[in-house]
């Protein structure tokens, strides 16, 4: 299986939003043959990052699988190739788990603000009928995290609708 892009990256590539990643996370089994290849690319391996000093980049595998659905995984074109990227409703999902953390339920929090950029970048490609579905499955199997996010994610829908409604609509609703 190919890494996936998730995590900073993946959202700042989805939102179109500027985000200020400290690391790339990629979902994948790192296999014996390419620790070698990052080793020969001059990574070393320091707790759970592979850092190059030289060029100051710091990748991560947080996981072997994406939390979602494989087959909505995005292909994007970048120089001299195609990368994997976790698709927009499971970055969104992955985001509104972030921000049900307890300090991060704050509107103000870095999570909500993630959360609410993925939304707002992918207002118009966001399935919300799968969304809802993945939360009501999430509320089946962990109870107060689902809920949570079922509540952050009606906030953050009107908070979009009304930025994204034509001036002056927005009383009209």
């Amino acid at each position: 299986m190919e890494p996936i892009v998730v995590g900073g990256t993946a959202e700042e590539i989805q939102s179109g939003s500027p985000y200020h990643e400290t690391d790339l996370d990629l979902c994948g089994v790192v296999a014996p043959e390419e620790r070698a290849v990052l080793r020969g690319l001059g990574f070393r391996k320091r707790g759970r990052h592979w850092f190059h000093d030289a060029s100051k980049v710091a990748v991560e595998f947080p996981d072997t699988q994406i939390d979602g659905d494989e087959d909505r995984v995005e292909r994007i074109r970048v120089s001299g190739g195609i990368a994997a990227m976790i698709g927009i409703d499971d970055l969104y999902l992955d985001r509104l788990r972030q921000a049900t953390a307890p300090l991060a339920n704050v509107e103000g929090s870095i999570e909500f603000h993630s959360a609410l950029a993925v939304a707002a970048g992918g207002f118009d490609r966001i399935d919300r009928r799968y969304v809802l579905a993945r939360i009501r499955q999430i509320e089946r199997s962990e109870g107060r995290i689902g809920e949570r996010m079922r509540q952050l994610d009606s906030r953050i829908r009107r908070r979009v609708q009304r930025a994204l409604a034509p001036e002056g609509a927005a009383g009209r609703q």
